[in-house]
């Protein structure tokens, strides 16, 4: 299965903890709260997203990027 980079933009700022819990992500403070980027599968891209819903974030947007930034 290809992986693309994914731009993932939940509300609010993800302290320490929270922003561990996806794992080989990086997690950036933006205006609307924090955007979550990486290589994902579609696989693992559903997986990073109900991760999301299970600690009660409130997911703003994704994104598919042509590359990594």
């Amino acid at each position: 299965m290809r992986s693309a980079h994914y731009e993932i933009t939940v509300r609010g700022r993800l302290g320490v903890t929270l922003a561990g819990a996806f794992d080989g992500m990086t997690a950036t403070a933006a205006p609307a709260g924090t955007v979550i980027r990486g290589e994902l599968d579609q696989a693992a891209l559903h997986s990073v997203l109900e991760r999301i819903d299970s600690l009660g974030l409130e997911l703003l947007d994704v994104r598919r990027s042509p590359s990594a930034r």
